[in-house]
């Protein structure tokens, strides 16, 4: 290898990285993506959830998990599922670039799993299409991709056992997010909005492009734990099989009208055909969509998760510990979130605390909660006017 290497640990896994050296004026992510092999240490969050999510589908399955990453980097989180979960008895990673292949094999070899883990130098797409077949697939597929996933879903679909897990990674933000808008149509199907609430929207964009991608497939899947987090958003995704449960799930699809004027938004199931007049304000509503309104997580996969930190080095991860949490309150609630200093800018007063909010709508008997996705959000049943008329009423009190 003509590169330099450092040696890196994280949680129970020693592996060599390529030294990297920033140009002056060059983003860190920029010098981290022309690297001989690509390494993200503050993806860490996003592997130890990885790691949590495969234990837990170890105990639904009981049975040997055989996992593949195809764009495996320096092999960490293939190497870290072999050493942590403990029914993982199979682990196959793909690379495109030779030096990948070469370092990824020797970090198994030091880490001891090259029994467990085996790296090929194929194309991602290849390498899942090769496991297609109903007797040579995987129980977990991650794809964890530089920009978006959209590429590689139907082939890890094809090479996912129907009663097995496909995760996603997507940290192509500014189109999910509705920066630019055709993007997101073009890979994921849907028209995004550029609302305070945008990470939630591309969480459900993802998620909706995976139901119906794996529809075609006539499998059925649903979301069991999905966050967002710095610059991506992740969603771990449940296969089974069976027509009812594939048209269930599509009868999950639908839009979120958006007025920009209120901050009113609902959501309906049914094809948007014009634009509506809102409700509370007049103005005109816009539609985000189509896009997932279904759950984004399940209660009980959230749960097993937090079991399995409780006996792992993952519990010192505080941040990744709240965010199953809160993702957990957040389930039944309707979808997106409202930003409390945005709601009091528009009603042109200060802002008000967050807490006394959430209590204050809590007492009417309205369910709210935080969200996981921003610390001045709040997830509620609550109509607009009603959190505009608790927030004025905490402003007239102070």
């Amino acid at each position: 290898m003509d590169y330099l290497k450092i040696l890196v640990q994280e949680r129970s896994a020693s592996f060599y990285v390529p030294e990297i050296t920033r140009l002056e004026g060059e983003s860190l992510e920029r010098t981290r993506s022309h690297a001989a092999v690509f390494y993200n240490p503050r993806m860490k969050l996003n592997r130890d959830s990885a790691v949590l999510a495969l234990n837990a589908l170890g105990k639904i399955l009981s049975r040997p998990i055989r996992a593949c990453e195809p764009m495996c980097g320096t092999g960490i989180r293939g190497i870290r599922l072999a050493l942590e979960v403990g029914d993982v008895d199979r682990v196959v990673l793909g690379d495109l670039n030779p030096s990948a292949v070469k370092l990824a094999e020797e970090n198994a070899r030091m880490n001891g799993v090259s029994a467990k883990v085996s790296v090929r130098l194929i194309e991602a797409n290849l390498l899942l299409s090769l496991h297609a077949k109903p007797l040579n697939r995987f129980d977990y597929v991650d794809i964890d991709p530089y920009g978006t996933p959209s590429p590689y879903i139907d082939s890890a679909v094809r090479a996912c056992k129907k009663d097995g897990m496909v995760a996603l990674t997507a940290t192509d933000m500014a189109p999910l997010c509705g920066v630019n808008q055709k993007a997101c149509v073009r890979k994921y199907g849907g028209r995004p909005l550029r609302t305070e609430y945008c990470h939630e929207q591309a969480l459900r964009l993802v998620a909706g492009a995976f139901v119906t991608r794996s529809a075609i497939h006539e499998v059925a899947t649903r979301p069991v734990f999905s966050y967002a987090s710095d610059h991506y958003v992740r969603v771990y995704f449940m296969l089974t099989s069976g027509k009812k449960r594939v048209d269930s799930g599509l009868g999950q699809m639908g839009y979120i009208l958006h007025c920009f004027g209120c901050s009113n938004r609902k959501v309906v199931s049914t094809r948007i055909h014009s634009d509506e007049v809102c409700d509370h304000c007049g103005s005109m509503m816009r539609a985000a969509g189509p896009l997932w309104i279904g759950e984004l997580a399940e209660a009980s996969f959230c749960d097993e998760m937090l079991d399995v930190s409780e006996r792992s080095a993952i519990s010192s991860n505080r941040r990744l510990i709240q965010i199953i949490g809160m993702v957990g309150d957040e389930i039944g609630l309707p979808p997106g979130f409202y930003n409390i200093d945005k709601v009091s800018s528009k009603l042109r007063i200060p802002s008000v605390p967050i807490t006394q909010v959430l209590g204050t709508l809590r007492e009417a008997g309205f369910r709210a909660v935080g969200t996981h996705i921003d610390g001045r959000g709040l997830k509620t049943n609550a109509a607009i006017q009603d959190i505009d008329n608790v927030v004025l009423k905490i402003s007239r009190g102070r």
